[in-house]
């Protein structure tokens, strides 16, 4: 295809990517405005219809109003004493509502006029925090609790942690259960798409680095990415609708964020480097410690992992000033050297994103919003990867070009070109190595071939037949070494050497030899071949014993045999003008 062929079809092309990215833009037109004119009722809002917020009017034993989202800020709410809000039901409570709430570091029950309604399951081991974590809650009511006494009687676990029931609703369960996973799609949905994408990472990572000179960015970035991804899926609070155990969901959250600064820091030098070597180290060491100490007192009963939270977000703000710094270096790299690449632009975008979002969900934990602890985190998160991703391709791309290009440049350099054996450099290379440590290997042999007529077949038949008669050589030579655990050099136009390591070196010459041998038997005998195959071949043994030997001394000592049964096959065979005349 010459160059104005190649033009038209790069133009034809453009139009269609333009007129199919015209119809794309139509239907997701039609798509939203169908979505946005027609929205009807959704069927949480149909199975929540009828339901009433309940969070006013709870009141305290004193009769004091209660703050029921900030419980552990009130005065009269002591830490660790058992303690009741009150309530009372409406008196047209009817059949088939409940009582919907969440809870947070909070033991509790739930009473219906002096009656124990609700108390949930409490699982007990060594692992678990000391509260229920956050927890969803549907108390059954009937008909005949209506205008009843309502009351939660319960135990703040933590002296600073906050403690609330808060999103309290009176109707149906089923409408807020479906409410609340209908809320929670888009994040729980962004948490398994970050925690495939880390998956995926590690996965790439696999073939990416078989290669002398490893860079485990993907492996660290993967590690890093399903860290942060199982802490937001836990703080979705979506999986104890599959586990109904709150507690364990907690430990999840709390051991996920004490599981993310090595991973990032690993990476962070992967892709950028720090000048200072002691800063890998060091936060390394320090995250190990920090989770050790925080086990320690788990375990030991004096501070559980939720209580030790600072401690891991101090080690996260570390890493988060190690990733600002990173950004700020890498940034001024391509600034000073001129260099404008939009990758890099790309993935400190990516960087910056999950900086910032970090910083704004611990932010805000400390300030109170806790009805979704990691959602810029998520956001940021999937910005970071698709940035990532984004990036990667040219590096990618640029790593396969770089490969084949170095594997071409071994091929040319240590690789025969019309054979694809060991080159004459790649011998000499290999006797240099062997003659170094040849004390030290059990046995050394040194096997010449020599490949008889090329001179007849070339300047007669030709050289497409003379490399025929090369290339069918070699392979016979070639297979004959490898059965018994040797390898194949070309080192001449029409000579081939063989170097075999082994405690029985001069035992597995002597089978090459048989095996080369029945293998040029078994061509000649095929009928109308068109190219006979003759080969000498003669080997010799280092000897450990003579101090003084060189294996190039054995490399001669193969030669000089090699053509003594040159000899002995020229004298017994057909000449190749009569052989080839007869045919």
């Amino acid at each position: 295809m010459n160059g104005t062929e190649t033009t038209k079809l790069r133009k034809r092309n453009r139009l269609y990517h333009l007129l199919y990215a015209v119809m794309a833009a139509v239907f997701l037109f039609m798509i939203i405005w169908v979505a946005v004119a027609n929205r009807g009722q959704t069927p949480a809002d149909l199975l929540s219809e009828g339901n009433i917020a309940f969070d006013e009017g709870w009141y305290l034993e004193d009769g004091s109003e209660a703050d029921m989202d900030h419980l552990h800020k009130m005065s009269s709410v002591q830490p660790y004493r058992e303690q009741s809000v009150y309530h009372s039901l409406p008196s047209d409570l009817g059949e088939g509502k409940s009582l919907c709430f969440r809870t947070k570091n909070i033991n509790y029950q739930v009473y219906v006029d002096g009656a124990l309604r609700y108390e949930p399951e409490r699982r007990e081991s060594r692992i678990y925090n000391l509260s229920q974590g956050t927890r969803w809650n549907y108390v059954p009511l009937y008909a005949g609790d209506a205008g009843a006494s309502v009351e939660i009687r319960f135990q703040t676990v933590y002296g600073n942690a906050r403690a609330c029931i808060d999103h309290l609703k009176l109707g149906s369960a089923a409408g807020e259960i479906v409410g609340t996973f209908t809320g929670k799609t888009v994040a729980a949905a962004t948490c398994l798409l970050l925690l495939f994408a880390g998956l995926l990472l590690i996965i790439a990572d696999i073939p990416a680095n078989m290669q002398s000179d490893k860079n485990h960015e993907l492996l660290y970035l993967g590690q890093f990415a399903i860290s942060i991804a199982l802490w937001c899926l836990a703080e979705t609070n979506l999986l104890q609708f599959y586990t109904d155990d709150s507690r364990l969901l907690q430990i999840v959250s709390c051991c996920s964020l004490m599981m993310i600064p090595i991973p990032l820091v690993l990476y962070l030098d992967a892709a950028f480097g720090f000048k200072r070597k002691w800063v890998v180290p060091v936060i390394c060491s320090l995250s190990v410690a920090e989770f050790t100490l925080c086990s320690v007192l788990h375990f030991a009963g004096i501070m559980d992992y939720h209580e030790t939270l600072t401690l891991t977000h101090v080690m996260l703000a570390v890493s988060a000033v190690l990733l600002l710094y990173s950004i700020v270096k890498n940034a001024f790299a391509v600034r000073e050297s001129n260099v404008r690449n939009v990758y890099k632009a790309i993935r400190t975008v990516g960087l910056m994103s999950i900086c910032f979002a970090t910083g704004i969900d611990i932010v805000r934990y400390y300030r109170g919003h806790n009805s979704d602890s990691a959602m810029f985190v998520r956001i940021g998160l999937l910005i970071f990867i698709l940035c990532y991703g984004s990036a990667s391709l040219e590096r990618m791309v640029n790593a396969v070009k770089l490969g084949m290009q170095a594997e071409f440049v071994s091929q040319l350099a240590y690789r025969d070109g019309l054979t694809g054996v060991g080159n004459r450099t790649a011998f000499q290379e290999r006797l240099e190595e062997l003659e170094g440590k040849k004390k030290e290997v059990p046995g050394i042999a040194i096997m010449m071939f020599d490949v008889n007529d090329l001179k007849y077949v070339n300047d007669h038949l030709g050289h497409q037949r003379g490399d025929a008669l090369i290339v069918g050589s070699a392979d016979i030579i070639r297979t004959a070494l490898e059965k018994e655990g040797g390898s194949c050099f070309r080192i001449g136009g029409d000579e081939f050497a063989g170097i075999i390591v082994d405690e029985d070196a001069a035992g597995r010459c002597e089978a090459v030899l048989a095996l080369f041998r029945d293998a040029v038997s078994s061509y000649n005998a095929v009928p109308k071949q068109q190219i006979r195959i003759s080969i000498a071949g003669g080997y010799a043994v280092y000897d450990a014993g003579q101090e003084d030997e060189m294996l190039m001394d054995v490399y001669q000592q193969a030669d000089v045999r090699m053509y003594e049964n040159k000899k002995q096959i020229k004298n017994a065979q057909v000449k190749p003008a009569d052989y080839y005349r007869n045919r």
